[in-house]
This record gives structure tokens, sequence and C-alpha cells, in this order.
């Protein structure tokens, strides 16, 4: 807040004072009210500036005098005519007072308050103001704690000198600034948490609790871990496992339910209007290497960092080992090759540069049996400079008469030039570089595993490596912080670096090469040292081909794959080593069969209750991968539907391929607040969302600013895998049941905790008509999402499994 607005806003209120107490206000139509005090009010005495100001906004017909806007609509503001018709009792005193004193008062304001809580209640906004010019009452005319709006407490100022008399705390309450802190909701409600309902969870003992599993669930969890997770740590099967297991990046996949076209330019946001700091080109294709980075790694171009730009997990640290190991070993045999962990926890509190340095340091005697610090390598290095030291007058005499102390002159002179450890380390390697002929190439990988502040620093470092040392620098970046250091503040501001972006390769192409390369250590034919042969390895054997055949069979499974992981290879890979092992999964029961019958297909719903639930006996939010949509965050039963709805508009903004798929924040607010939505409710739920990666953001980063007018949003293939495959699951619902704040009463004492698969059939099936039951009263007009459908569906899920249990009778055939 600038203090000079605040202070010019009480001098014109004063000079307002002194108009007034000249005007003959009885004679004031609303027009005169508006143009004479609270056009002036708002601006010049509250801080609104005219662009935040929407006049005579109308909606479905009605018109409201002023709609205040932050970065999506505030408040309603009504002007009356002044005189008898809107006056407020004589003596008050208290700026809060109760709504229903005024009301049984004075018809006239109960009959402006009823119009402008219609206004805000059909444009979704919080707060409601009726002035007269000067007079003011503010209130809360659109609530979501089950207390009706005139039976609120209110803000009343009741003159203009009483205005200033309070001008501080009207400030507060009413100014811009004070709306950005929502302050008049905390001083007519205060700051008390909503008292939501209970979830069926508070009433379990131990919840989550953790699932019990048998001895070869444990076994199958462990051998699968080292099979298919620790074998990359495995130095001596890092060329076989790179050759069996790479997949090159840039194909699109058939899976994703994002289309091709998002898929194809998922970095065009990096670049904002006509700005040409960098150049992006792809770093492979199918056809190969980049024709530019296999020229760069040749004759040693670069004076810039060159950028490896990716998002989280598309395999950016695999692609340099492939390259390193695979791709262009050639290459790196005529150079001295440094890969940087920035990520490693044995520098991870280490100075950045300090960190940089000795491991360039360490890796140099590790890898080329180089010792910096040896007194020949260090004669060498500084050959020219000890022979003009040997020359100097300081101890060329010496050699004659002392041989002894010269040496030490020599042993103490150059200890002093190694001192400065970065100086000593670029003056090796430039040694080194041109004894040995070699270029020096530096990866610095990791980055996105620091912080904003260290991954920007570490940019600036390959700068000078780069720039200053014989080396060509290599930095992996996040998409996000490619955006933001490119900003005119960022540490990329001031550059012109190259960078090729990694795009993620194929998730099936990488779950079917892993799982393959998995059976060939279960079948002993690649050793790992970590693993004897035991009856559980084969038996994992078994089920790994299970799973081969399985996604062979029911490609169902790869869409959840792909989708759930949001293309991260990682976390893909993750979600498949939950299945093995898991104690919501009958593994004993899946290898009887295949010893019986020969073949088992597994269903999407044995994989997803694996997923699901994870090692605990029932649902937790916090730590499991699939998300709550049917959580609410505030004291409103329509907030059901508030995540579902926005994933509803964003899906058809990506199905119909419109705008990339990005939709402005500022269009969701009007959307939502359209159908009745406040803003309180939108902000929770798209922090939610965002938190749970529903959704990304035309800025990406770790941090949603939702005060950003001009961001965009897209729904991820995880939001729309939620939205399309999960709401009409039987298997999701009844495992979320236990996290969702159910407001009716009857149907709360309804959904009780059982594992009795008929009883769980039927509180889904009570919850789902409860679901029914809020939307139908809503009336929700022209949203794109729709729950009835999705009940329709759901109920089909339930049903069919019901008759596949003999829980209900089969449905006669058509």
């Amino acid at each position: 807040m600038s203090i000079d607005n605040y202070e010019k806003g009480r001098e014109t209120l004063e000079d307002l004072i002194k108009d007034f107490n000249n005007l003959e206000i009885k004679k004031f139509n609303e027009a005169d009210t508006r143009f004479r005090f609270i056009d002036k009010i708002l601006t010049d005495c509250l801080n609104w500036e005219p662009k935040d100001i929407n006049n005579e906004d109308v909606l479905d017909g009605h018109y409201a005098d002023y709609k205040l806007n932050l970065f999506r609509p505030v408040a309603v503001w009504e002007a009356k005519r002044t005189g008898n018709y809107f006056e407020l009792p004589m003596g008050i005193s208290n700026l809060i007072l109760p709504l229903k004193s005024l009301c049984k008062d004075n018809l006239e304001i109960k009959k402006a308050l009823i119009q402008v809580s219609k206004y805000c209640h059909e444009r979704g906004i919080k707060i409601g103001v009726v002035s007269n010019g000067w007079q003011m009452i503010a209130f809360i005319a659109n609530r979501n704690d089950s207390t009706p709006p005139l039976e609120g407490n209110c803000l009343v100022v009741p003159s203009l000198e009483s205005f200033l008399e309070n001008y501080k705390e009207i400030w507060n309450c009413l100014s811009k600034n004070g709306f950005q802190e929502d302050y008049i909701t905390k001083k007519l409600i205060g700051n008390a948490e909503e008292q939501l309902p209970p979830k069926l969870s508070s009433t379990i003992t131990n919840y989550p609790g953790i699932k019990n599993r048998n001895t070869f669930q444990v076994e199958l969890e462990i051998i699968s871990d080292l099979v298919l997770e620790d074998v990359i740590k495995e130095k001596a099967l890092e060329v076989d496992f790179l050759k069996d297991c790479y997949c090159k990046s840039g194909s699109l996949s058939q899976y994703s339910l994002l289309s091709k076209q998002i898929l194809t330019t998922r970095y065009s946001y990096l670049f904002e209007g006509n700005d040409k700091k960098a150049v992006l080109e792809h770093v492979a294709s199918k056809k190969g290497l980049s024709g530019e980075l296999v020229e760069l790694f040749a004759n040693s171009l670069s004076k810039r960092p060159i950028l490896l730009i990716g998002d989280v997990g598309v395999g950016k640290s695999t692609f340099i080992d492939n390259l390193l190991l695979v791709e262009a070993p050639k290459v790196f045999e005529k150079s001295l090759t440094f890969k940087i962990d920035l990520g490693s926890k044995a520098i991870i509190t280490l100075d950045l540069k300090e960190a940089v340095l000795r491991i360039i340091k360490n890796q140099l005697l590790e890898n080329y049996n180089i010792d910096i610090t040896e007194d020949n390598f260090v004669r060498h290095a500084y050959y020219l400079e000890l022979e003009k030291f040997k020359k100097s007058v300081s101890v060329k005499r010496l050699y004659e008469v002392s041989p002894v102390t010269a040496l030490e002159k020599e042993i103490e002179f150059l200890s002093d030039l190694i001192k400065n450890e970065s100086e000593h380390l670029k003056k090796s390697l430039d040694h080194i570089c041109k004894s040995q002929q070699k270029q020096v190439i530096i990866f610095i990988d990791n980055c996105d595993q620091r912080n904003d502040l260290d991954q920007q620093t570490a940019f600036l470092i390959a700068q000078e490596l780069a720039s200053d040392w014989p080396a060509i620098v290599f930095v992996c970046l996040r998409p996000e912080t490619f955006h933001r250091t490119k900003k005119k503040e960022g540490a990329l501001s001031g550059y012109h670096p190259k960078a090729f972006t990694i795009a993620p390769p194929r998730i099936d192409e990488v779950i079917n090469r892993r799982l393959s390369f998995a059976q060939k250590i279960t079948r002993g034919e690649v050793p790992l040292s970590k693993l004897s042969n035991t009856t559980s390895f084969s038996k994992l054997d078994v089920l790994i081909q299970c799973f081969i055949d399985s996604l062979e069979n029911n490609r169902s499974l790869f869409t959840f794959f792909e989708n759930v992981s949001n293309g991260n290879i990682r976390k893909a890979i993750e979600l498949i080593k939950k299945f093995f092992g898991s104690g919501h999964v009958n593994t004993e029961k899946i290898i009887d069969i295949l010893y019986n019958k020969g073949t088992y297909t597994i269903p999407v719903h044995e994989v997803l209750r694996s997923v699901i639930y994870g090692d605990n006996e029932h649902y937790n939010p916090i730590n499991s991968n699939i998300v709550n949509l049917f959580d609410v965050r505030t004291n409103d039963p329509k907030d059901h539907f508030t995540v579902s709805l926005i994933l509803g508009l964003l899906q058809d903004y990506v199905v119909n391929n419109r705008n990339e798929g990005f939709l402005l924040i500022s269009d969701v607010y009007a959307y939502m607040q359209k159908l009745g939505y406040l803003p309180v409710t939108i902000d929770l739920a798209l922090n939610f969302m965002y938190s749970k990666e529903l959704f990304e953001t035309s800025e990406k980063g770790n941090s949603l600013n939702l005060e950003n007018n001009e961001l965009m949003i897209r729904t991820t293939n995880n939001g729309i895998y939620h939205l399309t495959y999960l709401e009409s699951s039987f298997t999701y619902i009844d495992a979320i049941i236990v996290d969702i704040p159910i407001f009716h009463k009857e149907t709360r004492e309804k959904i009780t905790n059982t594992f009795d698969i008929k009883q769980r059939i039927n509180r889904a099936s009570e919850f789902t008509e409860y679901l029914d039951k809020i939307w139908s009263s809503e009336d929700f007009q022209s949203t794109h999402f729709v729950w009835m459908q999705k009940s329709n569906e759901l109920r089909e899920d339930i049903k069919r499994i019901g008759e596949k249990l003999n829980l209900f009778p089969p449905s006669p055939p058509t």
C-alpha cells in the first residue's frame, strides 16, 4: 500500500465533507449520488482504479451500479438516492451492527439489501455494499456457512464525519488494499474455520491403517524394487540397461488423453510475444541426435551454456547417460567428461560453486587418474610461470648459494598458486586440454531438485565455466525455470543461450522395455549383485510375464499409467512397482490361475486398488496418487462438484484444442461465479487442484499466482483421466468415500465403515443418490461437466459388479 494514496484519500474525504455541508442532498437523484460522491469515494478515497470498476454491469437483464474487481469480481456496490429514501437511524456509533436490527426499523433498507444480495448471488460475488453517497452498509451478501445474508452483521458508515473519524478501519474494510486481504470478511465473521461435516475416516480407529501383507507379498515388493528401480544404480549393468531400456524422446503417445497438437507444442509457452532470447530445438528425433548438437560436440563451438530443457521425469539424466555410454561414446573418448549431479545428498548442503568445483576435481582423480595437486602435474601446468619465477631476483642466485632454499621457494611459490582452488582447477583443465588434445564437456544435472535460487545460480556458474574456462557446459533445467529466468529479473535475461528440449518418450515403450529387462534378471540372464535366486524370484518372473501379456491384451492399462503419471517416466515405474507386492492385490490368486489356466489378464481396477491405497488399509489423500475430486473445502454442499466443474471446462478446451488447451484464469472465475460459486470457494479449489497436478499453468513452477490476470491454465492428463474414467468407477468411489464430508445426516448415517462387498456396494449407491440430490437442487445450467451422466455410468458399474458377484439378479437379455 502506498501511504501517499492513503493520506490523499483522507484529504479528499475532508474536502467531500465540506462540499456535502453546502449541498441540498434531498434533491439528489441516484445519478447525482454516484457522480458527486460514490465515484470519488471509490477512486480517490478508497484507492480503486477505474480499470477495477465496471459500471452498469448487466447479467440476465439485471443492472448492478458498480462491480469491483481485483483479479476477479469481489463486490457489488449499489447507489441509492439520498434523502428519506435511504437513511440510517441517528446516533449510530458502532461500526458493526446486526442486519436484523437495521431491517426491522427500515423496510427501504431491507429492500435495498435484498436487491444487492440478489445481484451478488447471480454473479457469485461475496460482498454487497449499499450507499446513498454519504452513508454506507457493507455486508456478506453471498455466504456458504448456512447463515442467511440478512441475519449476519454488517459494516455501517452513518456519515462522512464517521467515515473520517474511523478512516483507518473503513479503509481496511472497503479499499482495494483491504479487499486484497479480505479484511471485511474477517471483521464481520472472524477467522474461525468453518466446521465441515465429519468424514467417515474420523470414525475409523487407527485410520488410515497399514495394510497387512503376507511373507510372499513382502518378498515380491523387495525384489520388484531391485529389478525395476535399483538396477539403474548398478554400474556393471549400466550399458546393458541403457541399450535395452533407453527410448528415444519425441514420439507421441497414442494413450495420452491430451491431443497430439498439444503434445507437439508442449514447450511453446516458454516464449512470450516476440521473445528471441533463446533458440529452441529438439535434442533428438526419430532419425537420431540433432545435427546442431553433434556439431557443438565436434567443434567445441559454444562459449555459452547449452540448456537441456525437459519436464520432471522425462528422462534428462538418462538422456545424458545414454549419450555418454551408448549414443556417442567415440565423441567422449576424445573428451574429459564430467557429470555433476546437483541432486546428490552428498552435496545438497554445500555452496553450489564449491560443490561443482569439488566434483570436477574428484572425477578427474577417480575417472582419469589425474591428481591436480601432484607435484609433477603442478610443475607442468605452471611451467611458464615457474620458469619466469626461477629467473626472478628473489630466487635466481639462491640456486648457486643454497639450492635447498631455492627449492623451498619454488614449493612455496607453487603452493600459493594452487591455493585459489577455482583458478587452479581452471589452469589444470587448460593444461590437460592442450597436452592431451582433449576437450572438456561438463553436464550439470538435476538442477530441478534444487530450489529456484540454486537453479539460477547453477546457470550463472555454467555461464562462467563456458565463457572463461576451456569447456562446453550443458545445464538441465525444468521448463518453468527456463521460463522464469528469461524474464527481466531472471538469470537468463542478459544471455542468449542455446536450448534443446527433451520430450518424454512413449510411456508404453518404456514400460515394455523395463519389464523385459527385469525378466532378464529374474531368469538369470543378467546378474544383479544384490539378488540370489529364490522361489519368489521365479514367481515374480511369472507375474511380470502376466503383466506384459495384460498390457498387450488390455490396452486400458497403458491409458492408466500414461495419464495418471502425467507422462512422468519415474512416476509410471513407481505406479507399476506398487502393483507387485501390494497388499490390495491377491498375487497368489493370480499365480494359481496362471498355473491352472495358463492365462490371466489383469484388469484396471486391480492396478487402481494398488495405486489408490498404497501401503494403507484405507484411502489416504495425503500420500495417494489418486485425487478425491468430491472433497469439499467450504460448508457448501455444491462444493462437491467444484473441482469437476472446473475440470469439465478445462477438458472442453483441450478436447477442442482451443488456444492449445489454455484458458485465462479470469475466464475460469467468470464461469464458476456465474454458476453461483464464491471466489473464495474457487480459490481453494484451484489451489487444491494445482497441488494435485490436475492442471498446469502457462507459468509453470511450484506456486500458483491466482492474482495474475494473464495467467492461463490447462488440464493435465491426470486431470482428464480422473474426470473421464475414475468418477464413474465403483473402485474409485469405494475408496474415496471415507474421505468425503456428507452434509445430509440421513445419508451420513447410512455410509459406514465396512469390508463386506455387498455393504460397500450399497453405500456407493447411497452416495450416488446423495450427489444426485445435490446436483438436482442446484439446477446448474450450461455446464461442460454433467454429474447425472457420470451418475448413470457409475450405477452401471455398480450393477455390473453386483451381477458378477451374484449380489443382484442378472439383467434380462435385450
